[in-house]
């Protein structure tokens, strides 16, 4: 199982400039913040679903589905059982659902959904590379886009590790992702120990590199005429700012 998401294909959204793909995903999680109807949301997860196909990454949402989906649920359930208002339509012991609570958990778990998809059609479509540069042609400051990009790859590690791990103890006949919820945490706790000590070692290592390369938060990097806005990549920003002129107006109206 491979602990990356990007998928290299030649899609349109993947040819997009890092730039536009930035842009996108921060215009996604304001679209999602900002709506306010379960339909709107409703549309928007359409949308992302479709830009799943269009950009040849469903392998991505079919991996994650069953945690994405896991996580809807347990943010659905989570705001049935704290939402309140004035009306309590069932009540047992210490717990009550009141009215407008269903509507309510749904709307906040498409919006939370739809932030979490954002995110992963952001990674399938972006390597760290392009994640990197495109907030250096921006403007963020060096040391802020190697920090969150040298993170990216750190989640990485410990996640190729960790299935490196798994994979390993398959072999010695220890099959940790069988049984019930309660055997595979206890199956999972004696390998938290050897996780950390292989990043330990990996981030140790990584330190080594740097140094004996010179690194320093002042670098500089020079990506001129690496990344330009071509015609496709000038209407897709337009229509994203359309899009959140839009989204911010029927905010406001709503």
């Amino acid at each position: 199982m491979s602990a990356f998401f990007f998928i290299n294909k030649d899609s349109f959204p993947h040819l997009l400039d890092p730039r536009v793909k930035i842009t996108g995903l921060i215009l996604f999680c304001m679209l999602a913040i900002a709506g306010e109807s379960i339909s709107q949301l409703g549309l928007m997860l359409a949308v992302l679903l479709s830009l799943f196909l269009f950009s040849k990454s469903g392998a991505n949402l079919k991996k994650m589905a069953g945690f994405f989906m896991l996580i809807a649920g347990m943010t659905f359930v989570m705001w049935i059982l704290f939402y309140r208002s004035h009306e309590k339509l069932w009540v047992w012991g210490i717990l009550a659902v009141y009215s407008g609570a269903a509507s309510h958990a749904a709307l906040m778990s498409l919006r939370f959904l739809n932030m979490l998809l954002s995110g992963l059609l952001f990674l399938s479509i972006t390597s760290i590379e392009d994640f990197f540069g495109g907030m250096i042609v921006t403007g963020v400051p060096y040391p802020f886009a190697f920090a969150v990009s040298l993170s990216f790859r750190l989640v990485m590690v410990f996640m190729s590790n960790a299935f490196t791990i798994v994979e390993a103890q398959k072999v010695r006949g220890n099959d940790i992702t069988k049984g019930n919820i309660i055997k595979r945490i206890k199956a999972y706790t004696p390998l938290i120990a050897p996780l950390i000590l292989t990043g330990i070692k990996k981030a140790e290592t990584l330190t080594l590199a740097l140094e004996s390369k010179g690194f320093s938060p002042q670098n500089k990097i020079d990506l001129t005429g690496k990344y330009r806005l071509l015609i496709s990549d000038k209407c897709c920003l337009c229509a994203m700012l359309l899009a959140g002129i839009a989204a911010v107006f029927l905010k406001f109206l709503h």
